[in-house]
């Protein structure tokens, strides 16, 4: 492992036990922490270059991390198909791994709707996470049981019109499954924070600067 330089972002393919992933990784400049981005669901368009995704990873790269983003099996150029979480969850194990054989400092991970249930369901295998970052997680739709062998500390971010995430059950969730975490609610954000970015990364902002 050696220190992160400053670079310009690099297109790469990390290597799975099962073919490869495409990913961008940019080291940043002066990066003392770096972070692992999920995207969204992929058989609903989702891929590492989606909006949301990158307003969360423009906040990172100002608070000094180096980012990692990438298309899980089957998007993109990464292959394999679409495995119902369970093969997604091995992508970002080894997304953690090409990143940690990197970089010598603490990780992060990030996820946004399918890729916030990723993050949560990979945190049992992840090792050590300085901090975990789930924006619009779908708690009532998908997997999210109570990860209790993580203390990393855990941010929520949603909306209060997502259709997807309800604001009560959020709530509830980060109570029973998650301890002490921060949950984040944007006023008149739905799902895909039309018009609610700049709320998005002001929250964010605050994730990143609690460590």
């Amino acid at each position: 492992m050696f220190p992160v330089m400053n670079a310009k972002p690099t297109d790469l393919l990390i290597p799975t036990a099962s073919g490869h992933l495409e990913a961008c990784f940019d080291e940043g400049t002066g990066a003392t922490r770096a972070i692992v981005l999920c995207h969204p669901h992929p058989q609903y368009g989702g891929s590492m270059h989606d909006a949301v995704v990158g307003t969360v990873e423009s906040v990172a790269r100002r608070h000094a991390f180096a980012t990692l983003r990438f298309n899980f099996r089957g998007g993109g150029d990464s292959t394999g198909r679409y495995d119902n979480g369970i093969g997604e969850v091995n992508d970002l194990l080894s997304a953690l791994s090409w990143l940690r054989d990197r970089v010598a400092m603490p990780i992060w991970l990030a996820g946004y709707s399918f890729g916030s249930n990723i993050v949560w369901r990979a945190l049992d295998r992840a090792g050590d996470v300085d901090g975990v970052v789930l924006v619009a997680p779908p708690v009532a739709m998908m997997d999210f049981g109570a990860r209790p062998a993580s203390r990393a500390p855990v941010t929520l971010i949603a909306g209060d019109e997502d259709d997807y995430v309800d604001a009560a059950d959020l709530r509830r969730w980060a109570a029973e499954a998650s301890g002490s975490a921060r949950v984040e609610i944007i006023a008149g954000a739905d799902h895909f924070f039309s018009g609610g970015h700049s709320e998005l990364a002001k929250a964010a902002e605050r994730a990143f600067a609690t460590r």
